[in-house]
């Protein structure tokens, strides 16, 4: 953890073009943040010093120096970083293709998984923190990592997968239909968030059954399809009110609210004070949480 966390400061805003894995991220934080959107696509996350949690719905999922968290589907949440002393952490993007190929390579677990939502937390053991501080060494090595990242990623996967979260993990490398209809749903909601929408016909969309629709839904995402709307309505509102700042029944309008008390009461429950007051301190002061996405500039 020691070398972790004098590397992370030195990769985070430095690394050279095309030294990283596409979709992964270094992040440094010297202080904590209001609640801010985040979409996020399966991946790994595990923090190296101070605390961060992110919300699906009414589940709240933290987690800390020396702890990770598992992101199975395509989803967008709501996090924060709520200690920064300062806030470190790397990101991996787990690839379906890699996970389906160990699945093949080593038998399945005897027992079902159980279900459960998208998202996990556990601790990292020395085996997982080894090989993801071996992959970012490689970083400052842009000859080394193109020899050598591939190996180290797929140590990566396989830790994860032989972990107490390989649940999640199996979930991207396999066709479950319990995730496969919730990200049907997800990305056409994602598609039509300022549309009015019956249920019915999202479930048509999806091929299943409104009771099927809603059960595999929540299952995966901890919140039934219209909720999951509201939070894509909310989180494009807040990204529309920093560029509209003084045009908040505008924005709540564009993003499908015809009532402004319903989208300022809506909002505040989400983002803990009322669009206005929200979009005054995003534009005081600068972002807390500075992410490199690997693979760009």
């Amino acid at each position: 953890m020691t070398e972790l966390r004098e590397l992370i400061p030195r990769l985070h805003g430095t690394a050279p073009r095309g030294s990283w894995l596409p979709g992964s991220l270094v992040s440094a934080a010297t202080a904590g943040s209001e609640p801010y959107c985040s979409h996020l696509e399966p991946m790994v996350a595990v923090v190296v010093a101070g605390e961060k949690r992110m919300a699906l719905a009414g589940t709240e999922f933290r987690y800390g120096a020396g702890e990770y968290l598992v992101f199975s589907m395509e989803l967008a949440v709501t996090a924060r970083i709520t200690r920064a002393d300062p806030f470190l952490a790397a990101g991996i993007r787990l690839r379906p293709e890699l996970v389906a190929e160990l699945l093949l390579e080593a038998p399945e677990p005897a027992t079902r998984d159980a279900p459960g939502p998208a998202a996990g937390v556990a601790a990292a053991d020395d085996d997982l923190l080894g090989a993801i501080l071996r992959l970012l060494r490689l970083v400052e090595r842009p000859r080394d990592f193109a020899i050598l990242s591939a190996g180290i990623e797929r140590e990566i996967h396989w830790r994860l997968l032989t972990g107490p979260l390989g649940a999640l993990v199996r979930q991207v490398g396999r066709a479950d239909e319990r995730f496969t209809i919730a990200r049907r749903a997800a990305r056409w909601l994602e598609d039509h968030f300022d549309r009015a929408i019956r249920v019915e016909d999202l479930a048509r969309h999806a091929g299943v059954s409104v009771a099927t629709l809603n059960r595999h839904f929540r299952a995966a995402t901890t919140m039934s399809p219209v909720q999951y709307q509201k939070q894509l309505r909310l989180q494009e509102a807040r990204i529309r009110l920093t560029a509209a700042p003084g045009d908040v029944a505008g924005v709540g309008h564009a993003v499908g609210y015809e009532s402004p008390s319903q989208f300022s009461r809506e909002y505040r429950r989400l983002f803990g004070v009322p669009p206005g007051e929200d979009v005054r301190r995003a534009l005081a002061i600068l972002p807390a949480d500075r992410q490199l996405p690997m693979g760009t500039a």
